[in-house]
This record gives C-alpha cells, structure tokens and sequence, in this order.
C-alpha cells in the first residue's frame, strides 16, 4: 500500500527516494537530519502556497485513500446492498469494479455488470453506495464502449457551492462558438458548455431558483455574435419588460406590452422559419449563421404565460400553434428558442418534450422532476428538489438523446453587468411590430411574398 502510495504521489516518491540515499550513502544522522529538512519544508510549502500543496500532496493523498476504500469495501458493499445474483450453482456473484479513474473532485468507477444484475439495480442502491463512500452523490451512467458495463460517477466535492463567476468576457474579435457557449462550472470543476446551434433550450427552476442566472450567462457568450450581426434576438416578456428591459438594446425585437404583441411575434419567428425551411429545400439540411442570413434566439421568460394564463382561447391557440412550428421545424433552419418555465406541469407546457436540452434548476416537489427531465432522471441523480435555495444557478442537464445526468452551475451576472453588456454590444438592427389590421377574408402573406410584392 505505502508503495502504491509513493508511485501515486511523485512528491512523496522524490523525498522518500532521496531521504534513503542519504541514509545508505552518508549516515543515519544525516538521514534523520534530511527527515527533519524535508518536514520543515512541507509545513512551508503547505502553509505559504496551499493551493499548489493541494493540488500536488494532499488531493493524491485524499484520492489514493479512495481507491483503496473502493476496492476493499466492494464486494462486501454490493452484497450488503442486495445487488447480488445466484447461478446454477447457488454461488452468489456481485458486480465487478474493474476500474477507478480518479478526479480531484468526481471519481469515475468501471463497473461490470454480473448476470441477472441491471443497471436500474445498480441505480436503486446508489444512496446505499454513497453513504458507504462519503459521497455527495452518486450516479449510474451508460457505457459508451462495453455492453454489460457501467459508469459509477461517485461526486467526492462541491464544487458548485460558491458562485460562479462570469465566464471569460465577450470578445468582438472572436465570434462565439454556438455549439460551446461556456455558461459556468461543471460538478467535476469543468467548465459547462452549451450547444445551442441546433438545439432548444428549457429552463424550468421555482422562483428563485436562478433561471435568470442561465438566460444571462447566456447572453454574456452571445453579446459579441448579436452586435457583429450574425445573431438576432427575439424576446418576449410576459412581466412587461420587467426581465429583458435592463437590456433592451441586445433586442432585435422585444414584445412586453400585450399578449398580442407577445403572440405576434412567436408568428413571426414562425413565418421566418417556415420561409427559410423553403429556401433551404434541396440545398442544405443545417443553416450556418451569417450577416445576411443570421441565427436567431427566440427567448421567452416565461412560457406558460403564453401556453396556459392567457385569457383569450383564440390567443392561446395563436400561441401554442406557433411555439409548435418553432420547436418541431426551427432547429436546422436556423432559430432556437430558450423557454424559462416556473411551473413544469403539463398541462401548463404541453410541449417541453420538444426541447432537445433541458435544465432543472431548484424545484419545489420531487415529481416534478421527470416532468421536466423525463422519466427516471431523478433515479439516475437529478435530485433538483433537494437543491438549496441558497445556491441559485444550480441545476441538473439532460441533452437530447442522451440519459447522462450533469449537476451544472451557471455564471453570476448582476444587473450592471448586464447594462454594460448591452451599452457596448447593441443589436445593429431593430424590428417593430406592425399595426394590426382586422382583414379576415385576405389570407396572411408570408414575409418573402410582402417583400416581393413591395419591390415589384
């Protein structure tokens, strides 16, 4: 075990290794004097430089006893947890832990499954696997290579328990990358990037749960791409201005007064999507953001006020219909919409299953969960009801077409922070409304046959 220790820890494995030759070479007080030196100067080095003392000593101290808890503990543990199976021959056979990748905050463990064992096995004992290993959680994640393994993710630190501070600043000469928009943190300390080319995006999180902390976060990455031109911003505020006006100017168009101007404009994200899909017909199935033709993001503080609370049925079912068309044709021609929700029930938002990448942030009851990640996500880990209400921004990620579960933290960006993002990259292009004319016998135009119509 010491052995192991040394070749886990380099530093230790030097001082040993040195320590010794002096010993055998000079004397056993010149020995014991080295001892005393290299003492001296650990206390040193971990008092005057804790981080690199951390990073380089005791963080491998720390994972190598995690290892070696793992290994010991294994097979007593499956068979205390009842995840066990007989064969033929009445012998009880456990899972094997074939391997342990160690991180400095999140270990991933190798798991190979015995017959008559499953994953969902697997993931009913994770809270007896956790408490066993002193874990935060622990999570079950699909193999990637091997049928009949799994990944054992097991979290060994918080690391998203203090604020996340803004992602690196927008740069005017770089334009963003919209399949890597870094938002914030990772549990495992990595930074968390979002892929919002060719995707939707939901945001469903109790009242302070942070959904504001994402939409920002958000528009921190996109700032330098919406003044360069190649992205246009759609927002709808239901509170009248009250979340997106702090910076209006990112806004190509902003509708905050009445349901109608809000309904209208989903209409017009709509009638866009459908004109480009026609143009886009035999040339190209995924749209590539320009000046002439940008990508757009079609953000919504809060959906269900445009799906459910609306008072007029006709309004209702303007919208509904036209969120519909968004979200089942909008992703390759080009617009994405961003959807921050407050009460994921369905028959509040009948179509959250069209948003490819979901985010759970705090919410109030644990069946509420799967309402908003799918069936089973809070089995596999996303325990978004035992959040704090302390941490805002914290939340669970579930991609399209995937079942990993992700615990994420997004960026903090106060509200001058925000006025200065939207003084120094306003949106180039503005767009109104028009007035509404009452023609119920004229069918609607779509914008290309207006546009042809005013240049003949």
């Amino acid at each position: 075990m010491a052995g192991g220790l040394l070749l886990y820890v380099p530093v230790l494995l030097a001082a040993t290794t040195l320590v010794a030759l002096v010993w055998i070479t000079q004397s056993r007080g010149g020995g014991l004097a080295l001892v005393a030196l290299v003492t001296v100067a650990f206390v040193v080095w971990a008092r005057a430089h804790p981080d690199s003392w951390e990073r380089w000593v005791s963080s491998r101290c720390h994972r190598f006893a995690r290892r070696i808890r793992y290994r010991w503990n294994w097979a007593d543990l499956m068979a205390a947890a009842e995840v066990q199976s007989r064969d033929a021959h009445h012998i009880v056979r456990v899972p094997r832990l074939l391997y342990c990748r160690l991180g400095r905050y999140a270990d991933l463990l190798t798991v190979q499954l015995c017959p008559g064992i499953t994953p969902e096995d697997l993931e009913a004992a994770t809270e007896a696997i956790r408490s066993e290993f002193r874990a935060l959680e622990v999570r079950v994640l699909p193999h990637e290579r091997h049928r009949g393994w799994v990944w054992l993710r097991v979290i060994c630190s918080d690391t998203l328990l203090d604020p996340t501070a803004p992602p690196m600043g927008p740069d005017a000469d770089r334009p963003p990358d919209l399949t890597k928009l870094h938002l914030g943190r990772r549990e495992d300390g990595e930074p968390w990037l979002l892929r919002l080319l060719g995707r939707h995006l939901l945001v469903a999180g109790a009242t302070g749960a942070g959904k504001s902390s994402v939409v920002a976060s958000l528009l921190v990455q996109l700032a330098p791409a919406i003044h360069a031109g190649t992205v246009r911003l759609i927002g709808i505020d239901p509170k009248g201005g009250m979340e997106f006006g702090l910076y209006r100017d990112l806004f190509h168009l902003l509708a905050c007064e009445t349901e109608e101007d809000m309904v209208r404009a989903l209409e017009a994200a709509a009638e866009l999507v459908a004109d480009r899909a026609r143009s886009m017909a035999g040339v190209t199935r995924q749209h590539q953001p320009t000046v002439e033709e940008p990508f757009y993001v079609v953000l919504v503080d809060e959906i269900a006020s445009l799906t459910a609370y609306i008072g007029d049925r006709g309004l209702k079912e303007r919208a509904k219909q036209a969120l519909g068309r968004l979200l089942t044709k909008g992703r390759a021609p080009g617009v994405s919409v961003v959807g921050c929700v407050q009460d994921p029930r369905k028959d509040v938002l009948e179509v959250r299953n069209l948003f490819t990448t979901r985010i759970g942030l705090r919410l109030a009851e644990k069946t509420e969960v799967p309402m908003v990640l799918g069936e089973g996500a809070r089995e596999r880990g996303a325990l978004c009801d035992r959040i704090p209400m302390g941490t805002p921004g914290v939340g669970y990620l579930v991609e399209d077409g995937s079942t990993v579960v992700t615990k994420v933290r997004a960026a903090y960006v106060d509200d001058e922070q925000l006025r200065w993002l939207a003084a120094t990259y306003p949106s180039p292009t503005r767009e109104v409304l028009p007035e509404v004319v009452d023609l119920p016998d004229k069918p609607r135009q779509s914008r290309k046959a207006k546009s042809e119509r005013a240049a003949s």
